[in-house]
């Protein structure tokens, strides 16, 4: 009964037959058969078919919203089970964007899973919409994003700043207008763009430049398009990716302008063929947080994990004195 019930939950979270199988690691005609026998002993129709997307009948919604509280209550239960083992054994479920998952969330795992060799780890890399949606939900425990965090869902952890840029191939002549303000890889990577002394420049200065950009559902394509409307202006987008770093490697082959973090110059050992430039706005830089939904009892296994993240990313003492308890809420220089 319980594996239907996540059968029937998984349909509705994604809408569609084909996707839920592929979750579930299941045939799509064995899924169906599985609801399609559920609804019979029913005696309702739980999914109406002939809609796309595939949505509940109000059966459908009746009976999900006990699925909820029922898997809800499963998962609290194997939580505190964890607690009592002493984190001998048990679960953990860990969401990220594809970029912070490979080099920041990657790390975290390591570094937890050779002190608590017992537990299990889930990882899910999709973008920011839908990882929120599954911690509220209660289908992932913690994640690692640099969003805004609603402070009334969700209690946010700061891990370290990162500072957006903009890449532009170094083959485009406007690098020439504005030597006094590029920089270079080996610059970033030498923190040259933090110093007082480093000049920015506004967006609105690269408004005749082809754009690379994320597509909608990533963090960094709503800082984009925020400076574009901002600074009003509509660049040609060249392309739209679905990874950062890809961005800032075709940027390099002199495809586009893109705005890349300094965390991604940084894990770049070679010197990309590009300049690189401060963006004038207070948005340009963010914070990146490890996040779990607000409740008044935190897992052990998510207060283990997040302290292993906080030895590795010591975030400043100025900064960290209210991160331990209190829920961090959305905050200016995060918007991208």
């Amino acid at each position: 009964m319980f594996q239907t019930m996540k059968y029937v939950y998984e349909v509705y979270r994604e809408q569609s037959f084909s996707k839920a199988a592929r979750n579930l690691y299941i045939s799509q005609p064995s899924l169906s058969a599985t609801i399609k026998k559920l609804e019979k002993e029913l005696g309702l129709t739980i999914f109406d078919r002939s809609s796309v997307p595939v949505r509940l009948t109000e059966a459908g919604e009746i009976y999900l919203e006990t699925v909820k509280k029922i898997l809800n209550l499963e998962s609290e239960l194997e939580v505190r089970l964890q607690n009592y083992s002493g984190l001998k054994a048990g679960t953990i479920r860990l969401g990220a964007p594809h970029f912070f998952a490979s080099f920041l969330l990657s790390t975290m795992i390591s570094a937890f899973s050779a002190k608590y060799p017992g537990i299990q780890i889930h990882l899910d890399e999709t973008n920011t919409p839908e990882l929120q949606e599954r911690v509220l939900n209660a289908r992932t425990d913690l994640i690692v994003d640099s969003c805004d965090f609603d402070e009334t869902l969700f209690t946010s952890y700061p891990l370290m700043e990162e500072h957006m840029l903009l890449a532009v191939p170094a083959g485009y002549p406007i690098n020439s207008r504005l030597a006094s303000y590029r920089l270079s890889p080996r610059d970033i990577r030498e923190n040259v763009h933090l110093r007082e002394s480093c000049p920015a420049v506004s967006p609105a200065a690269f408004r005749k430049l082809p754009f690379l950009m994320l597509r909608h559902g990533h963090i960094t394509h709503d800082f984009a398009v925020g400076l574009f409307r901002k600074y009003r202006f509509s660049p040609k987008i060249a392309m739209y990716l679905d990874q950062l770093m890809t961005c800032y490697n075709l940027a390099a082959q002199q495809m586009g302008a893109s705005f890349v973090s300094d965390t991604v110059v940084k894990l770049t050992k070679t010197d990309a063929d590009v300049f690189l430039y401060q963006i004038d706005d207070p948005k340009a830089s963010r914070l990146i947080y490890l996040a779990h939904k607000k409740s008044r009892w935190i897992p052990r296994v998510v207060q283990e994990f997040i302290a292993v993240s906080q030895t590795l990313f010591p975030f400043p003492a100025a900064q960290k004195s209210a991160q331990a308890s209190e829920p961090r809420g959305p905050h200016d220089g995060v918007s991208p």
